[in-house]
């Protein structure tokens, strides 16, 4: 395992030393309250005497302060965050001085650490690690990691959401590639459909039956008068003239025709209303088996 705490020391005092020696009026109190603190072993308190000093007074050497104070208590990504952060500002003279002293301490924190990149995917997709934002692509630079299994999630507007488990290994970096797809279009109402449906055609009916029971009485009742009438001709003169004898006889038959036409349709009709009432009492007797 490497041995960072004395190195932190060493580090600590060079950079306080080189500051403070160097230009004793100028020296930060809180930044030499820090030093002391980094001594004793309370690095707690140094991380917080010098984010005191940075907040009063952003300047390179606290923020690399506040680097390896975050080094000593183990916070290795925001120690890599720091330290690079106070790497990468404006040279000045200072800095420039010190530059070895905290690449050494840089890359003793991402020893502990892995990289992870994003290589594709839209621009501006939010990408959070564990559920938390870590920036949006493409990333200015490789996120530095603990070692372990990290939870990657990559959203952007129109796709479906990327979701991957990454080993993140130390001192390695692990390259992501994912691939997008479109969100599924939203469902098409299907249009609606009309059932056809078969038109019964009605077969011509006759007469109703009671109708043809009325017609049919009607004949007999006529046809009765007609044919008694004739009937009473001929039986009331036995001596009279032959028309007379003639329509008797044309009253009587076509009385009788008529009535027998009439009885005819009365039979007719009786048989058939017995029959259409046995067939409808047979469909609901089917109906209600089935």
């Amino acid at each position: 395992m490497i041995r960072v705490l004395p190195l932190l020391v060493v580090f600590s005092l060079a950079l306080g030393q080189g500051q403070a020696w160097a230009d004793r009026d100028d020296s930060d109190p809180l930044i030499a309250q820090g030093l002391k603190a980094m001594l004793r072993g309370d690095y707690q308190a140094a991380l917080d005497a010098f984010r005191r000093a940075h907040q009063a007074r952003p300047a390179t050497r606290s923020h690399a302060e506040i680097g390896l104070a975050e080094q000593a208590l183990h916070r290795w990504v925001e120690a890599e965050a720091d330290l690079a952060g106070a790497l990468a500002e404006p040279e000045d003279a200072w800095l420039e001085s010190h530059r070895t002293l905290l690449e050494r301490a840089l890359a003793d924190v991402r020893a502990h650490l892995g990289m992870l990149t994003v290589e594709s995917g839209p621009r501006g997709a939010e990408v959070k690690i564990d559920g938390e934002p870590r920036g949006s692509l493409p990333l200015p630079r490789p996120l530095c990691l603990l070692a372990g299994t990290a939870r990657v999630e990559i959203t952007a507007p129109g796709r479906r959401p990327w979701r991957a488990e990454a080993t993140i290994q130390p001192g390695e970096t692990t390259r992501l590639a994912p691939i997008f797809e479109p969100l599924d279009p939203p469902p098409v109402m299907p249009a609606a459909t009309t059932v056809a449906r078969p038109v019964k055609v009605e077969e011509p009916r006759m007469a109703e039956p009671t109708a043809l029971k009325i017609i049919g009485w009607l004949a007999i009742a006529a046809g009765g008068a007609a044919a008694g009438s004739g009937a009473f001709l001929l039986a009331s003169d036995r001596h009279a003239g032959s028309s007379r004898r003639l329509a008797g006889i044309e009253c009587l038959a076509l009385g009788s025709a008529v009535a027998l036409g009439g009885g005819v349709i009365t039979v007719v009709t009786a048989w058939r209303s017995a029959a259409s009432g046995s067939e409808t009492a047979a469909g609901i007797s089917f109906a209600g088996r089935f």
